[in-house]
């Protein structure tokens, strides 16, 4: 399979809503709570006063695809996150957060034929994610076989990953995988609270 460009991931990618590709995840639907609007000779732009975090996502998810060696991607401002050509397949990824500061890796698969019922497989796929975009954590629990499948809702499932710290405020959302149309999806997750 060749690799697709960044132009033609683009143009391949249809525009959707930003809560229907980050389902579940805190940091990308934040509320826009303590942001004020000013304006300057650019046009709008928003200030957010009262973050705990750092919520500048375009620089943290920039420097974190730069340490990765990665510069071959698309910026979505209404994302917060970048699209990144994998073959057929994108990947999305986003850092950063005003009131949780996040990191979630997603794997969108088109028109792949993996089932809720491949667990073997969607494991893998997640393992091999969280290698490439050094998501440690998930990457160690995989490889020790520490996962608990704890949903499996209509078209979704879900693996939970032991904290290895309950007192540092780091959260693990799990491994998710959902069947979005014909759009396959394997997310992996966690933010500071």
């Amino acid at each position: 399979m060749s690799k697709n460009t960044s132009e033609e991931i683009k143009e391949s990618i249809p525009e959707a809503e930003p809560e229907s590709l980050a389902i579940d995840t805190v940091f990308l639907n934040e509320e826009n709570s303590g942001r004020k609007e000013q304006t300057n000779n650019d046009g709008p732009e928003l200030v957010n006063s009262d973050c705990i975090f750092n919520d500048d996502y375009k620089s943290l998810t920039s420097e974190w695809l730069e340490d990765l060696s990665i510069s071959d991607y698309i910026w979505k401002d209404e994302l917060n996150g970048a699209l990144i050509p994998n073959e057929k397949d994108t990947i999305f990824i986003s850092k950063g957060g005003c009131n949780h500061f996040g990191y979630l890796v997603e794997l969108r698969m088109y028109n792949d034929n993996l089932s809720l019922a491949d667990s073997s497989t969607i494991i893998s796929r997640a393992s091999e994610i969280a290698n490439r975009y050094r998501m440690d954590h998930y990457s160690n629990m995989i490889q020790e076989g520490r996962l608990i499948r704890i949903k499996n809702e209509g078209s979704s499932i879900w693996y939970e990953i032991p904290d290895n710290d309950v007192n540092d405020n780091v959260y693990y959302n799990g491994i998710e995988f959902r069947v979005d149309g014909l759009t396959k999806v394997i997310s992996i997750s966690k933010y500071i609270n």
